[in-house]
């Protein structure tokens, strides 16, 4: 993906079984990405103030992407085996966080908890638009969000129409009928 406001990735922790696991993906050697075996804490000599740990378990939403901090999307994340983990580890190495102010625009159908590449596409989109919402609606799959449809000025309303709900209603049957064989 190009960027219009790229931003400089790292991936740390790169050792033992990640590394391994990492050398397996087609085109790593490849990614145009900063690599490190250390942990980002010694990788990037962070201070405490400037780390921001994104964790959608936090209770400060971030506002706006500040150039002063370094923020961190954790990879291991998974709502239910391992719930809050990210914030017991920043919480743990003394690093603040916050949460995408993904709330304050659209109501998702599950958690709001999402794929390191869409919270790093949304960032960067973000970076490009200045707009939290378009960035949202731009890269959260429908699929994942409550509304029916977007458009460039926000979301339209569901369509209730009799049509729709035959199609829906279709739909839903032939699911069923797929899921029976």
């Amino acid at each position: 993906m190009q960027c219009a406001y790229p931003g400089h990735l790292w991936l740390t922790g790169c050792k033992e079984d990640m590394e391994t696991q990492l050398k397996r993906l087609p085109g790593f050697d490849r990614w145009i990405i900063e690599k490190e075996s250390a942990s980002y804490i010694e990788a990037l000599h962070v201070q405490k103030e400037n780390p921001v740990y994104l964790t959608a378990d936090a209770d400060t939403t971030l506002e706006d992407l500040d150039p002063k901090h370094i923020y961190i999307v954790g990879g291991l994340v998974d709502r239910n085996r391992w719930k809050g983990i990210t914030m017991r580890k920043a919480k743990e190495q003394g690093i603040q966080t916050a949460r995408l102010p993904i709330g304050n625009y659209l109501k998702m159908l599950s958690s709001q908890v999402l794929t390191v590449n869409q919270v790093i596409e949304i960032l960067l989109k973000y970076l490009e638009t200045r707009d939290w919402k378009a960035s949202f609606f731009q890269v959260i799959p429908q699929r994942k969000r409550c509304e029916a449809d977007a458009d460039e000025n926000g979301v339209k309303e569901k369509d209730n129409s009799s049509e729709s709900q035959k199609k829906l209603k279709r739909s839903e049957e032939e699911v069923g009928e797929n899921e029976s064989k």
